[in-house]
């Protein structure tokens, strides 16, 4: 059929012949000439551009481009899918778009519930008072744990070495004996045995030590004195170090990439449910049940995560990973991001944890997602990359206890 050529397009991958004729009853094809835009970055249009023919050039905020050709695997998602867009897009060459209004993707793509959901959501007094308090910088946000701070500080100072690193760290009694079982770790195969912190800075170096610093301390953040929201914190604390320990492992396989600091980033990637969960508890007269709870935490834990992050002075990879950790068609250039490793890491722990796959909970395949054929796992087959996290499923294990 001639219109089977929407079926490239992930979001329409699944229709059959009828709902492809119903679709394209509402697509327009439009050309257009070598270097003219089609995508101002953080423009607020509500078309959707897919890439039919010719190669088009796209750049972020960063300035970092790349190129994306018809018919390719980056092509498969629209040319800017979130608003404000992320991206600017323009023909590198003579160029063919099928464009649609952003509605109808959501309504083929099966997303219509999900868009009324959100309406629902955005209707609701906690949230309305949550992004008020947020954008006038009234909502409380977690302070970054002292112990990490204060490592932090001594690595900018350049007169700082192992010996203070390894003092400051000496202050938590908790924090030393992790940093220390973390360099007697497998992990780390330690030639000769770990007795003191000092040891321990000197064998892991001042950088990774930082990173699992900061990594160890977080856990004191996922608290509430709540009895009925205790669970709901506990369940978010459990579930990032689960994706840290993936995000850890997947990076040691991975080139380009310190495993420590994916370590890091699949703890931070839902730290935006925090001051969620403790203004719930702040506001019980608007908050009913965990069903609303978790609307809302899915609705706004990347804003508020990007925003403690900010706030905390982490690198925009990191903050990029709170934002987008589950905008799975994400396309954010040629070369991978720590995002890219979270995504995966999800992707992988909720085929693992569920009966059923992501598919059939709405979830597009390992293989369909753009930051599998980023990484190096995108040499191999979706079978092959588990089979590769169930060969290192006792470095998950032991990473997992080290941040119990």
């Amino acid at each position: 059929m001639i219109l089977r050529f929407l079926n490239f397009f992930i979001p329409f991958q699944h229709l059959n012949d009828q709902q492809l004729i119903k679709l394209a009853n509402q697509m327009q094809i439009i050309k257009i000439p070598a270097g003219k835009n089609i995508i101002e970055l953080n423009s607020q249009t509500e078309r959707q551009f897919f890439l039919l023919d010719g190669i088009v050039k796209v750049n972020d905020a960063s300035s970092t481009q790349w190129l994306i050709h018809a018919q390719s695997e980056n092509a498969r998602s629209p040319l800017s899918r979130l608003r404000p867009s992320q991206y600017n897009v323009e023909s590198h060459s003579a160029t063919k778009l099928v464009v649609f209004d952003l509605e109808t993707v959501f309504q083929f793509a099966d997303k219509s519930a999900h868009i009324n959901s959100s309406k629902k959501i955005q209707q609701h007094p906690l949230y309305q008072q949550l992004i008020t308090d947020l954008h006038e910088n009234k909502l409380e946000l977690p302070t970054i744990p002292d112990v990490a701070i204060k490592i932090r500080r001594a690595l900018s100072d350049e007169n700082s070495d192992f010996h203070q690193v390894a003092l400051i760290i000496s202050s938590d009694p908790a924090i030393t004996t992790k940093i220390i079982k973390t360099a007697n770790s497998a992990l780390y195969r330690s030639v000769h045995k770990i007795t003191d912190c000092h040891m321990a800075v000197t064998r892991l170096g001042t950088k990774v030590t930082s990173q699992l610093v900061t990594s160890f301390s977080m856990k004191e953040l996922f608290k509430t004195k709540n009895r009925l929201l205790k669970k709901k914190m506990a369940a978010v604390w459990n579930h990032s170090r689960e994706i840290a320990a993936l995000s850890f492992v997947l990076a040691k396989i991975t080139p380009g990439f310190e495993p420590e600091q994916a370590l890091l980033a699949g703890l931070l990637h839902d730290i935006g449910a925090i001051p969620i969960i403790s203004y719930a508890d702040k506001h019980p007269e608007i908050f009913k049940g965990n069903q609303m709870l978790d609307a809302l935490i899915n609705e706004l834990k990347g804003e508020v995560g990007a925003a403690i992050l900010t706030k905390w002075n982490f690198s925009d990879d990191i903050i990029t990973t709170a934002r987008e950790a589950e905008v799975w068609l994400r396309l954010p250039g040629e070369k991978p991001q720590y995002c890219d490793i979270i995504i995966l890491a999800q992707l992988h722990a909720i085929a693992e944890n569920s009966d059923n796959p992501p598919v059939s909970m709405n979830l597009p395949r390992l293989d369909e997602v753009p930051a599998f054929s980023k990484l190096a796992l995108g040499q191999l087959t979706p079978e092959l990359s588990i089979k590769v996290l169930e060969q290192a499923k006792e470095q998950v294990k032991e990473t997992l206890n080290l941040l119990a």
